[in-house]
């Protein structure tokens, strides 16, 4: 395989298979805000010591390259600039001849500084922005093909790597650019947000799809879709570890097992995340590192419950064997946050997530369904035998009629129903739906909290 070149945006590394191939051009394409001209400049600021880039301009001046570039944290000191977009000397100076004149009159001039540029500096690494102005100083488009065919092979021929951007609209097409790159990475706008394909990528494979991106402070970022891995036949695989409470385990058939997804579901208000608590501290004990997201309820709130209950959560979080964080699920991609998980995950060698709750989780989807998400997020790390907990919310106070409205139950291993009954007063009950691994105790049992804790009581 060949040696790749970075993109300079790690998540479109990850989607090219490490990169983009050398001695090739790559359409860039999308439309105007999407961050075209922020992925050349994350490219060429890419090549560190590996030699020269340049950045072909015909849009923006230098100065206001280099601003916008500065403002998002991208170093442009090891890039060379030609701008030959017109400055205000070009309306001066028009006594010399009609603006509107034969486009072969500002034809000959650019391509002679181009061709200037590359002999002197012989750049490895070579953006264009864009293709479209040479368009416009072409007679036709046959002629304009050959322009840009002819100028791609010998920016490759000299061993440029090339990115290249298109101005595409209904009234300019570029369905002759697509063709002549060797590649083609598309940038676009929709309901869940921005998102980056490509759509083509010779001489390599590369991850299919589309993947959410961000453009904003930090420049371009790319969130792969995230894939579960193939599954790790390790040492301790499903392996019984217990709650900490005798009467969950005794429900549970002994307890949960590891690298499994366990789903703890019921109404509002009923014990969901005090249940899911126990079980956090308990493993942070016996098991390592517990990672809790918690979408909704603010962690002043959930460590306060804790102390009441004597959950010993503050003083795991205080001795690193516990880190509760909470999620603004608007601020978050859904595969923004996927990433950041996995990274959490392989940072803290963390051995239980848990997502507290599946509804908040679903806001970071924006308008696409939840299935397909959870199911990569929650498979993917009981893949790598880490063990996740999902709290989610049913809408049924009473009976166990509706264990997940959303279609997930099937992705759990185990399920842990919460609900409410009633004889002459209220109570709350507890259920184990599922349990793949093992055998477990079918009956409904009381549901208590507190004063220590939680526990299960025969009814």
């Amino acid at each position: 395989m060949k040696e790749r070149v970075s993109s300079g945006i790690p998540g479109l590394d990850q989607i090219l298979n490490g990169g983009v191939l050398p001695s090739t051009a790559v359409l860039v394409r999308g439309g105007p805000g999407l961050g075209k001209t922020t992925t050349g400049l994350q490219f060429l600021s890419a090549a560190s010591q590996e030699g020269e880039s340049l950045f072909i301009g015909f849009q923006e001046a230098e100065d206001q390259l280099k601003t916008n570039a500065t403002t998002i944290g991208v170093d442009v000191s090891n890039i060379t600039f030609l701008s030959l977009a017109p400055d205000d000397s070009f309306f001066k100076e028009h006594e010399s001849y009609d603006i509107f004149a034969s486009t072969d009159v500002e034809h000959e001039p650019v391509t002679k500084a181009i061709v200037d540029t590359i002999e002197t500096l012989k750049p490895t690494r070579v953006f264009v922005d864009s293709f479209t102005h040479l368009r416009f100083l072409t007679a036709d488009v046959f002629q304009y093909r050959k322009e840009v065919l002819s100028f791609i092979n010998y920016l490759t021929e000299r061993g440029a790597t090339v990115l290249f951007t298109s101005e595409h609209s209904d009234s300019s097409p570029d369905d002759d650019l697509r063709f002549l790159s060797d590649g083609v990475i598309s940038l676009s706008q929709t309901p869940m947000g921005q998102e980056i394909c490509v759509e083509k990528f010779r001489g390599s494979d590369f991850l299919k799809g589309c993947h959410q991106m961000r453009n904003g402070a930090h420049g371009v970022e790319v969130f792969p879709r995230p894939l579960p891995p193939n599954e790790e036949l390790v040492p301790g695989r499903f392996e019984p570890i217990s709650t900490g409470i005798a009467s969950i385990d005794n429900l549970l058939g002994g307890g949960l097992e590891m690298g499994t997804v366990t789903m703890i579901t019921g109404p509002s208000g009923i014990g969901k995340s005090t249940l899911s608590s126990c079980i956090a501290e308990q493993l942070s004990h016996s098991l390592g590192h517990v990672n809790i997201y918690l979408f909704e309820e603010e962690i002043s709130s959930y460590l306060h419950r804790a102390r009441q209950l004597n959950i010993a959560l503050q003083h795991q979080a205080e001795a690193e064997r516990l880190t509760i964080e909470q999620i603004e699920p608007l601020q978050y991609l859904a595969d923004e946050f996927a990433a950041k998980v996995y990274k959490d995950v392989v940072q803290n060698n963390t051995r239980l997530v848990v997502l507290d709750s599946t509804a908040g989780f679903k806001m970071t989807l924006r308008e696409e369904s939840i299935q397909k998400r959870l199911h990569a997020l929650a498979k993917g790390l009981s893949r790598i035998n880490v063990s996740v907990i999902l709290v989610n919310e049913t809408f049924a106070l009473y009976g166990e009629d509706s264990i997940s409205e959303k279609g997930i139950s099937y992705l759990s291993d185990t399920i842990i129903s919460l609900s409410y009954y009633a004889d002459d007063t209220t109570h709350s009950q507890i259920s184990v739906m599922k349990k793949r691994l093992s055998d477990f105790d079918r009956k409904p049992h009381q549901y208590l909290i507190g004063p220590d804790k939680v526990q299960a009581v025969t009814i």
